[in-house]
């Protein structure tokens, strides 16, 4: 249980770090609309959070040999 805090705490962190990112860049160089691209392709982050839970199901379930904790 420890290895799942760790890797979503990891994967929360990465996100709004990017996140923390694009908006310096967007104030630093608002020329590049970067919260308008931001706000065109927001799916996408619901595609990114699918596809991580999906690896961590099929990791979980290979090191275990049997069904994942929930």
């Amino acid at each position: 249980m420890a290895a799942r805090n760790r890797h979503e705490s990891l994967t929360w962190g990465m996100l709004i770090l990017i996140l923390g990112v694009l908006l310096q860049i967007h104030y630093l160089r608002p020329e590049l609309e970067i919260l308008r691209n931001l706000w065109k392709f927001w799916p996408v982050l619901l595609i990114v959070a699918g596809l991580n839970r999906l690896f961590r199901y099929f990791t979980a379930r290979g090191a275990a040999g049997g069904e994942p904790p929930r």
